[in-house]
């Protein structure tokens, strides 16, 4: 308490002095923190750190409370410090933590848990799809369908960026009714879908986060136009689709040479379009839809009927808990080893391995794997929430 006291002491001094007094009361307010929650930064990483808390704690409207304070500097944090993947590789070899990941170069804790849009719901009001023993006997130890379904393995494969914004959860149904689209068409249908499309008009909180199992019913339901990833409208082509993804790729705070900064607040969602965005598409937007079948939604409940269905029908969208160490993924077999949990996301499993998951994320080739990872069978519920549909025949 007498800890918290003196927080207040000093950050009230702060707003009433003069802005040069101001400022060093501030950094005090900042390394009275880091010393009671014991961080270790390297000088570039406490440099980020202390302008996001300071520019940040200037936007508030209302003086914070004590509780907020330590809030607040948990959340301006960076993503990905040194200490902490020098904490994860020392003590385990099952996968490599990097601090290289332009993906979260300058981005805060905030900005990673604003990624972290699905919520995390068990489908119990939904079939689960049942195979026999004998379909589930001779599994193979390993599978990847984007060597077993070549004809689609560009679209399979595809790493798509879902930027500054929480629609993970359009965004791993979508990409996985777009793989069994492919596949279903023995490679005829290579079109990209839209995830954009999905977030801005499911009746969900767009950026702001969804349900997976909501965006496979929008499947069924109003069925998904045909859109590829960000494009100025300027630049688009009849090749992008219907509605290409509405959010630019971003960088956090940081003069990166790939991408724009990004807005220093979530995306919010463009509205639901009743005509293609793209005006050089030739397609009216009724006739682009494409559809799940009726009562194809389904869910796997096991680790063998979630293979089996990869094997027969392609990728399924599964939805986890992220944890603070996840960010850091380089290689390797993902198992958690923190106890920080940032929120719930959503991404296609494409194979299996033994004793873990191949998956497709949403966050650019510039994380993790080139955009892909490997997760631990049974990790942060990677097997609670997996869903998957069937195309509709005339959507070919």
């Amino acid at each position: 308490m007498v800890f918290y006291t003196c927080l207040s002491c000093i950050l009230l001094h702060s707003f009433i002095v003069p802005s040069v007094v101001a400022a060093r009361r501030l950094k005090t307010l900042f390394d009275t923190l880091k010393i009671e929650k014991r961080v270790v930064y390297t000088v570039e990483e406490e440099t980020q750190h202390f302008n996001r808390f300071a520019v940040e704690l200037d936007k508030r409207l209302a003086f914070p409370s004590e509780y907020d304070l330590a809030t607040h500097y948990d959340d301006t944090k960076p993503a990905i410090m040194q200490s902490l993947v020098d904490e994860i590789n020392s003590k385990q070899n099952a996968w490599m933590a990097s601090i290289e990941q332009e993906r979260f170069k300058g981005a805060s804790m905030s900005d990673a848990k604003r990624l972290c849009g699905t919520w995390l719901e068990k489908p119990e009001n939904i079939r689960e799809k049942l195979y026999t023993a004998d379909e589930l006997k001779d599994l193979p130890v390993s599978f990847n369908a984007t060597e077993e379904f070549k004809e689609c393995s560009s679209v399979i494969g595809h790493i798509r960026d879902q930027s500054a914004c929480g629609s993970c959860w359009a965004f791993a149904p979508t990409e996985a009714f777009n793989d069994r689209l492919c596949i279903k068409s023995a490679g005829n249908f290579t079109s990209l879908l839209s995830p954009g499309n999905v977030a801005a008009c499911s009746k969900t909180s767009g950026c702001h986060g969804g349900s997976s199992l909501d965006a496979w019913q929008w499947l069924h339901t109003t069925g998904v136009v045909t859109g590829g990833d960000y494009s100025a409208e300027k630049d688009m082509t009849e090749s992008d689709g219907c509605w290409p993804y509405d959010i630019p790729p971003c960088a956090h705070y940081t003069n990166s040479t790939l991408y724009p900064k990004c807005p220093k607040t979530k995306y919010d969602f463009p509205t639901c379009q009743e005509s293609c965005p793209n005006k050089k598409y030739d397609t009216p937007m009724e006739k682009d839809r494409h559809f799940v079948e009726e009562e194809s939604l389904s869910a796997l409940r096991s680790i063998d009927a979630i293979k089996k269905e990869i094997m027969t029908n392609g990728p399924v969208s599964a939805s986890y808990l992220v944890y603070d160490d996840f960010l850091t993924y380089k290689s390797g077999v993902y198992k958690r080893t923190s106890h920080n949990a940032l929120g719930g996301h959503a991404v296609k499993i494409i194979g299996w391995g033994e004793d873990y998951w191949l998956v497709v994320n949403s966050w650019n080739k510039n994380w993790g794997d080139n955009g892909m990872f490997k997760i631990g069978c049974g990790q942060c519920g990677i097997e609670d929430n997996v869903l998957a549909g069937t195309p509709m025949t005339s959507s070919l």
